[in-house]
């Protein structure tokens, strides 16, 4: 019901912009960031024994529209890299990745702009085990929409040029974890730096 609220927001959102922009100039610009991916699992590692490390390298890339100084929206591809979980002869990964939309709200302050966005993406979770003591191998991939949050900041190089630093999290990524025989959810932090390019 959320998920349907929030999708019914978005496209509310891009109408209007839609309407405001009738008078003014559409920008469009091009985006890539790069930097670290936090996932939160919670309390479920911390019966076992094993470790588990959270943080990996990410990535984003993405073209967005700027409909006019307030309001834009953006397509973007993200890779969130993966976490591990280990423990003697034992190992299990996942990796979450895909691609989506975002209503972005701006504040634009000379050189400098603020701005927030709100997001709609689907995600993959791929999950892999490996058990070398007994050479058992399991995996499982799921795909979900998932909501995401983000606020940053961008400072302007020249009127090309921008770079932006932004923190995001992607809520509830869901997947199998076959060898417990349950379901996981995990929530997903980004913080990146990146060059946006408008033409």
């Amino acid at each position: 019901m959320f998920r349907k609220s929030l999708l019914a927001v978005m496209v509310s959102g891009l109408m209007v912009a839609g309407v405001q922009a009738a008078e003014s100039q559409v920008n469009g610009y091009l985006f890539g960031n790069v930097g670290q991916a936090d996932y939160d699992f919670g309390s479920y590692f911390k019966p076992f024994a094993g470790s588990v490390d959270e943080k990996d390298t990410a990535f984003k890339v993405g073209a967005g529209v700027q409909l006019n100084k307030y309001v834009g929206v953006e397509l973007q591809y993200i890779d969130l890299g993966e976490a591990t979980y280990k423990q003697p002869d034992y190992k299990e990964t996942i990796e979450v990745s895909g691609y989506g939309a975002n209503l972005v709200g701006t504040l634009p302050l000379n050189r400098f702009k603020l701005y927030g966005k709100v997001g709609y993406h689907q995600l993959e979770a791929d999950y892999k085990a490996k058990d070398t003591f007994f050479d058992e191998r399991a995996s499982s991939s799921e795909k979900d929409w998932i909501t995401s949050y983000a606020v940053g900041a961008t400072f302007a190089i020249n009127p090309q040029f921008e770079v932006a630093v932004e923190y995001e999290r992607y809520n509830d990524v869901e997947y199998r974890d076959i060898e417990a025989g349950r379901d996981v959810e995990v929530d997903i932090d980004l913080a990146t730096i990146g060059l946006r390019y408008n033409f």
